[in-house]
């Protein structure tokens, strides 16, 4: 595969990839941060160019030095032939399958490629799928020629004083980097060395937010990732089901609208109040799925990892 380095190619692919959201949303958050700046030290790889037909973005390789981290070691995935798949794939020029890895996508075809390879290669493959949801104005992208996206963050940040909570007593502002080790106790999927450095890296790179309360200490949060996705959603036992989640997301939408960031975010199917929870807010759950897979090759097996 080839590596598109050039920022023209960069901004022309994703451009390109707007065209087939909701599919790319995977790949084309990740290269909308990788044209801000690319704080996370992402490469894309394209089957071919200018007409390609598959994209993956992945960590450059002096990123991915720890083999258990897969957190860091992910890839996502954009293909128009899925049927390709495995022949670029197999070869590990393009995923190291030695290590313990992420894959990521937003398509329906990928599953049974991808579970072919790991069977080739012995690997053990957790695969989760779960409703993609995105606003209006994410799917708009699609269709819209407006030059997007133009401001850096540090310019925006300010604007936040516009924001007021309608919740008496709490502060919606970003989250710091201090919060990192509450959100990392809270996090399903964290609880370990591994995210608490990853969520760090969120914190300090993207728009996380939060509610405050008085004392100024969070109570509810949602961290953005690499590729845009909002994900590791929380509020505080005590402060649960008085609609503090809501208002937070609320300001954080808005604050990203304003912005011009483009966001979206998935929810496991028998969670019925998240399900609701994100209707409540315009979000829509798309035709196609949220997927991840977890491959642990053979040498790791029999290791407790995360």
């Amino acid at each position: 595969m080839l590596l598109l380095r050039e920022a023209q190619m960069l901004q022309t692919l994703h451009q390109s990839l707007a065209k087939s959201i909701p599919e790319s949303l995977k790949v084309y958050g990740s290269i909308f941060h990788i044209n801000r700046g690319n704080p996370f030290n992402l490469e894309v790889l394209a089957d071919s160019w200018p007409e390609y037909k598959t994209i993956i973005t992945r960590p450059r390789k002096e990123e991915m030095t720890d083999d258990m981290d897969h957190y860091t070691n992910t890839y996502h995935i954009f293909t128009k032939t899925p049927e390709r798949l495995p022949e670029l794939l197999e070869s590990n020029k393009v995923i190291n399958w030695d290590q313990i890895l992420t894959i990521q996508g937003c398509q329906q075809g990928l599953n049974e490629k991808i579970q072919s390879v790991a069977a080739s290669k012995s690997l053990q493959i957790d695969y989760s799928k779960r409703f993609l949801y995105a606003t209006e104005a994410v799917l708009q992208l699609k269709s819209s020629n407006k030059r997007m996206f133009g401001r850096s963050y540090e310019e925006t940040i300010p604007n936040i004083g516009e924001f007021g909570s309608e919740v008496k007593n709490f502060k919606p502002t970003f989250l710091d980097v201090s919060h990192s080790e509450l959100v990392n106790n809270n996090w399903k999927f964290g609880k370990n060395e591994k995210s608490l450095r990853y969520i760090k890296s969120c914190i300090q790179n993207f728009p996380a937010y939060c509610l405050l309360d008085p004392k100024g200490n969070p109570i509810t949060w949602s961290v953005m990732e690499p590729t845009c996705e909002l994900r590791m959603a929380y509020t505080l036992l005590e402060y649960q089901g008085r609609g503090m989640l809501k208002k937070m997301m609320e300001a954080y939408m808005k604050y990203l609208q304003q912005n011009e960031i483009p966001f979206y975010l998935h929810v496991e199917d028998m969670n019925e109040n998240s399900h609701k929870a994100v209707r409540h807010l315009n979000f829509n759950a798309m035709p196609c799925d949220w997927h991840q897979w977890k491959s642990t090759p053979t040498r790791f097996q029999h290791l407790p990892h995360y």
